[in-house]
């Protein structure tokens, strides 16, 4: 198999780096600070994707609206809160493995979830670029001196 048959189906990992509309904002930092990413894909109860939301938008919601009342702020979820979700980016199975990892380089990003066909959006895992990280240097990367 030659390196641009390499597809993103072969590196996809199962992970529960998403949150769903329904739940709290709370909830989305907390997953964000413990992948260490910064920030989270928003799902609906099927698994379609339906945005992206940074950890510094999070902040920024409940800076305003903390208003002296906690209970506020641990209840505020996610549909609530976002008007308007930011456009949501993610991967295809069968795009390449160097296509991916342009797309994460490019826009900066540890991470992608990864959805079925186009219409649906339905996640079915994620692309982390420090697991592909080695395979693109060794076979992509090389520079010759």
């Amino acid at each position: 198999m030659n390196n641009q048959e390499i597809k993103v189906k072969d590196h996809l990992k199962l992970s529960p780096v998403y949150v769903f509309e329904n739940d709290t904002l709370f909830k989305a930092l907390d997953i964000i600070k413990k992948f260490k990413i910064d920030g989270v894909t928003i799902i609906r109860e099927d698994y379609s994707i339906v945005g992206y939301v940074e950890k510094r938008k999070i902040i920024e919601i409940l800076k305003l609206n903390f208003h002296n009342d906690n209970n506020v702020l641990i209840s505020k979820k996610i549909k609530d809160a976002i008007i308007k979700y930011d456009s949501p980016m993610f991967l295809y199975p069968r795009m390449t493995l160097i296509d991916a990892y342009s797309i994460m380089k490019c826009f900066n990003l540890t991470g992608l979830p990864v959805a079925d066909v186009p219409w649906e959006k339905k996640i079915i895992g994620f692309l982390w670029l420090k697991d592909i990280l080695p395979f693109i240097e060794k076979n992509y990367l090389k520079i010759p001196v």
